[in-house]
C-alpha cells in the first residue's frame, strides 16, 4: 500500500502535514505518489521549509498563473511566496485560495507546521495555518520519541506541554502521554471538530516501535473524530507499516 492510499487522498484534493517526526519527507513522498498515478501536485507550505529537490520546479511569488504554466512542464511544482534565508517562506491563505482555484491543479500538498526536526510537538497558539476546513490535516508524530524521557531534545515547545498537560522533563514519553499532546483541544485536537483528521505515526522502523505505534494508534481511535491512524516509516523502501480503523478494529499492511 502506498502512503496516499493509507491517508485515503482519493477522497481528498488537499492535505496539511502538522505536528513533527517526518512532515517533509512525507510531503515529498506524497508528491512522487500521487505524480506516478498522473495527477498534478503543488507542494506548499504556510510556514516555512527549506526548498525542494532539484527534481521539483521552485516558483516563488505564489501567483496562480505561474503555477498554471509551469504544471504545464512538470507535473510537481513547489510554491512559496518568497526566500527568507535559507528557507522557503511560505503563502498566506488568500495566495493559497487562488491556487486552489486552479482547474490544472490534481492535489496539493502543504507543509503547516515546524518542529525544528523534532519527533513530538506541542504547537503555538499561532500554529500550524490550516487554511480551509476541506483540508485533510495529517498530525506527524516521530515514534521515535516514544519510551524516551521528556525533554528539549525530543520535544519542540516543551513549556507548552508543561503549561498546559502538566508534564516535565524527565517524564517517561508513553503513547498515552502523546494521546494526550496530539488530542488536546488547544494542539490538534483543535481540527476535530472542523477538518477531517488521520494521525501519521511515524518513524516505526522497529518491532519495538511498531508495538509502542500500535499502542498509540488504539488510543488515539478512541477519541471522537478520529477513524483511522496510519503507522509508518516513510524514509524506508516499505514507508506504510499499518493502517487501524476505527470501524474494523483491525491492523493490516504489516
Amino acid at each position: 500500500m502506498k502512503l496516499f492510499q493509507a491517508l485515503g487522498l482519493a477522497s481528498y484534493r488537499e492535505v496539511a502535514l502538522v505536528g513533527a517526526g517526518g512532515k517533509t519527507t512525507s510531503l515529498f513522498l506524497l508528491g512522487r505518489e500521487l505524480a506516478a498515478q498522473g495527477k498534478q501536485v503543488v507542494h506548499t507550505t504556510t510556514t516555512r521549509m527549506y526548498p525542494p529537490p532539484p527534481e521539483i520546479p521552485l516558483l516563488l511569488g505564489g501567483k496562480d498563473r505561474q503555477v498554471a504554466a509551469a504544471l504545464l512542464l512538470s507535473n510537481q511544482v513547489f510554491v512559496g511566496s518568497r526566500m527568507e534565508g535559507d528557507k522557503v517562506l511560505g503563502l498566506s491563505c488568500p495566495q493559497l485560495e487562488k491556487i486552489r482555484s486552479l482547474p490544472q491543479v490534481d492535489a496539493i500538498v502543504i507543509e503547516a507546521d515546524g518542529s525544528q526536526g523534532l519527533p513530538l510537538k506541542f504547537p503555538g497558539a499561532h500554529e500550524p495555518v490550516v487554511c480551509s476546513q476541506d483540508t485533510l490535516v495529517v498530525p506527524v508524530l516521530g515514534t521515535s520519541a516514544l519510551g524516551q524521557r521528556l525533554g528539549e531534545e525530543n520535544f519542540h515547545h516543551l513549556e507548552l506541554a508543561s503549561s498546559y498537560l502538566g508534564f516535565a522533563p524527565g517524564d517517561v514519553i508513553t503513547p498515552r502521554l502523546a494521546a494526550q499532546v496530539l488530542c488536546h483541544p488547544l494542539s490538534y485536537g483543535r481540527f476535530l471538530r472542523s477538518n477531517a483528521v488521520i494521525p501519521l505515526l511515524n518513524q516505526a522502523d522497529t518491532p519495538e516501535r511498531k508495538d509502542l505505534a500500535r499502542e498509540l494508534a488504539a488510543i488515539l481511535l478512541a477519541q471522537e473524530g478520529i477513524k483511522r491512524v496510519v503507522i509508518a516509516a516513510v524514509e524506508t523502501s516499505t514507508p506504510v507499516r499499518g493502517v487501524l480503523n476505527a470501524e474494523t478494529s483491525c491492523f493490516s499492511c504489516s
